[in-house]
This record gives structure tokens, C-alpha cells and sequence, in this order.
């Protein structure tokens, strides 16, 4: 299998970063074969002059277009995941990512109403995902944000988001 083409495949029609982990089962390489790949790609990709190249970190990695042309596509850029969302999955996204980790049971109690289709459509989107359980009878899930929702809100992380409301004038108040 030619995994340098398969890699780069994947990592074109994602929408997102792909966790190393993934890789690794798929295809059983180690990490050092998986960066050295990357490298290798990269080092195509600069060569013939593309406008994208592999930004990989110790835990994922994603296609990502070159610093020098970012200006020149903000004309061409696609739509946003974010766009087409529900005001019902933007309410259940906003509260998991303020009150994250929360279960479905603490998000519908915050909406006024049942959260599971939108949770399950945030899901979908890989804008949160399922990060353990409570230990409490039941074990529910434990929602929170991804690199994706990171990545599409443009912020490094979550400490990042904007207080809400005029009544807190710091996140302690909060």
C-alpha cells in the first residue's frame, strides 16, 4: 500500500485534524514511520510548489493551506461547519463549550428542553465528542469540545471564548 497517498487522501476529504492514533491502527505503523511520512509529503508538497502541506503535532494532524496564500483564498474559502447549524445545536454547542465537561441531562437542563438530536448532530459534526463518564449511577457521558470547534472558531483553546454576558465582568463572576 502506498501509505503516502492514502494519508494524504484522508487527510483532504477530513474536515478537521485526525488523531495519530488512527493512523497507526489502520495502517499498524509506529509513530516515528508516521512523522517520517509526513516529512516525506511535506517535502513533496514543497517541492512542487503546492499550497498546503501536513501540520502535525505529538497527537494529530491536519492539511492546512501555506501562510503565504491565506490572504488569496479568503475570497474561496467554503462555508463554515458551523454554517447550517440549528439555533437549537448553536444553544447545545455554546453550553458544552462553556460548561464543558457536561452531560445531556446538564445541557437540557440549562436549554429548558430535550438535547440528545443536537448533541447527537454536534457529534456528527466532530464539533464535541464523548470524553468518559460521570461516576455517578447511570454513568453518563461527558461531553466536550474538539480541535475541530477549536480550529473553526479560530482560538487556541476554550479559555479563549468571550465572557458571556454584560453581567460578568470576569470570568471568575462567572
Amino acid at each position: 500500500m502506498n501509505y503516502k497517498k492514502v494519508i494524504t487522501a484522508i487527510l483532504l476529504v477530513s474536515d478537521g485534524s485526525i488523531n495519530h492514533s488512527y493512523f497507526q491502527e489502520n495502517f499498524d505503523i509506529n509513530k516515528d514511520e508516521l512523522i517520517k511520512i509526513f516529512d516525506d509529503i511535506n517535502t513533496e508538497l514543497n517541492q512542487n510548489d503546492y499550497g498546503f502541506y501536513i501540520k502535525y503535532d505529538n497527537k494529530s494532524s491536519d492539511l492546512v493551506t501555506i501562510r503565504s496564500i491565506s490572504s488569496e483564498l479568503a475570497d474561496f474559502k467554503p462555508p463554515s461547519i458551523l454554517r447550517g447549524l440549528s439555533t437549537p445545536a448553536l444553544e447545545t454547542l455554546s453550553i458544552v463549550a462553556y460548561e464543558q465537561p457536561v452531560t445531556k441531562l446538564k445541557v437540557s437542563e440549562i436549554r429548558g428542553v430535550e438535547s440528545e438530536s443536537s448533541l447527537k448532530t454536534l457529534e456528527s459534526r466532530g464539533l464535541i465528542e464523548k470524553s468518559g463518564t460521570l461516576d455517578i449511577p447511570g454513568n453518563p457521558y461527558l461531553y466536550i469540545t474538539t480541535n475541530l470547534f477549536l480550529e473553526k472558531m479560530n482560538i487556541s483553546t476554550t479559555e479563549e471564548l468571550p465572557i458571556l454576558g454584560e453581567y460578568f465582568s470576569n470570568i471568575e463572576e462567572e
